[in-house]
């Protein structure tokens, strides 16, 4: 069943093989990607430009849309620039790709960042240093050693368990180093009105570089790099990630600006997705699960061993509820539940899998 493709989907149900589920898996934080506004706009600029602009920035594939929804950006995050790519996978790559043209040469990494952060310092040719999972004091440790600027590189949310990156100690005396974080699963759900990690720790700093992806909370599609003008024309003028590849089609960039603005003027959708935190939250801790206490919408979690968490996993299923079983890479083992809740999702949905979980482990084998 987690492969049987989706015949058809709302925020918070999938039909497969004719059958509808409640489902809480995937990103969609703010239920936005059915949002009939944001379709609406998009459908409009279909008509306006067309499916893709069907070639790179740099020459004929620049539209409107990309550029406006640039600037919204960097005005909502509070950077200075911002730089759309084709998605959150290659915000990484042009990043550092760029960081790689103006000299830096060293990349310094959560050792359970995102695969997308490896792959980029990879590709740009960087040097790694890995340091331990959430340990400021290691990461600074490795930046003594090195007589060069470096960048340090991590995920803001960790995707598997909802985490926070220690963003602020990682900030401290970063010197002429740069601090990089990938806010995928930040981005839309902290800080004021979901402006990021950075502004939930109302970090600044001419150092600090933010990349995302437009997937998971505005419900689009694209990627954005952003930062000081410097750091930000760096991957526009030398990365081949950006220079080199098609963007996001212009109806999915108008789509995303309208989310954007959907979520600046109407507060309720953030106040939803956050108490829609608290309550699986306190959901998940009256079964005995345990659970972070961040305001993040991803829960992982195991319950016994792997044939009990099969066994669970097909019991919720015959209840037409999915929660799915993972073997995503950096979660908390090597099989795990991923519970992620968006803003579309209600209390009786909550309560629906409340009593789906009570059922499946009331029926666990002794």
């Amino acid at each position: 069943m987690p492969n049987t493709p989706t015949e058809s989907a709302s925020a918070t149900h999938v039909t497969r093989d004719g059958h509808p589920f409640l489902t809480f898996g995937g990103c969609n934080y703010l239920g936005l990607a059915h949002n009939p506004e944001v379709i609406a706009a998009a459908q409009a600029a279909l008509t306006t430009f067309g499916l893709s602009t069907s070639a790179s920035r740099q020459t004929t594939g620049n539209a409107q849309p990309h550029s406006d929804l640039e600037t919204t950006l960097a005005n909502f995050t509070g950077f200075d620039d911002a730089l759309l790519v084709p998605d959150g996978y290659t915000a990484n790559l042009a990043a550092l790709q760029g960081l790689a043209a103006i000299g830096i040469n060293h990349a310094v990494i959560d050792a359970r960042a995102h695969a997308s952060l490896k792959d980029a310092a990879n590709l740009a040719q960087m040097t790694i240093h890995t340091y331990d999972h959430l340990n400021p004091t290691h990461a600074h440790q490795i930046l003594a050693t090195l007589d060069t600027p470096a960048v340090v590189l991590t995920d803001a949310v960790f995707t598997t368990d909802g985490d926070l990156a220690p963003l602020q100690e990682l900030l401290s005396n970063i010197s002429h180093h740069i601090l990089l974080i990938d806010d995928c699963h930040g981005f839309t759900v902290l800080g004021n009105q979901g402006r990021g990690t950075a502004n939930h720790f109302n970090l600044t700093h001419p150092n600090l570089m933010m990349t995302t992806t437009l997937v998971k909370g505005l419900g689009s599609a694209g990627g954005v790099v952003l930062g000081s003008p410097n750091l930000v024309a760096a991957s526009r003028d030398h990365s081949t990630a950006y220079i080199c590849t098609t963007p996001a089609s212009p109806a999915l960039a108008a789509a995303a600006s309208t989310a954007l603005s959907l979520l600046q003027t109407q507060p309720s959708i953030h106040a939803q997705l956050l108490d829609n935190i608290n309550n699986t939250r306190a959901m998940l801790r009256s079964h005995g699960i345990q659970t972070h206490n961040h305001p993040t919408p991803i829960f992982a979690f195991t319950l016994g061993e792997e044939s009990d968490m099969l066994r669970i996993e097909h019991a919720l299923l015959d209840e037409h509820i999915i929660l799915p079983l993972m073997q995503y890479p950096n979660g908390p083992a090597p099989t795990y539940f991923r519970l992620s809740i968006n803003a579309s999702h209600t209390k009786a949905h909550i309560d629906l899998l409340d009593q789906a979980l009570t059922h499946a482990l009331k029926a666990q084998p002794a």
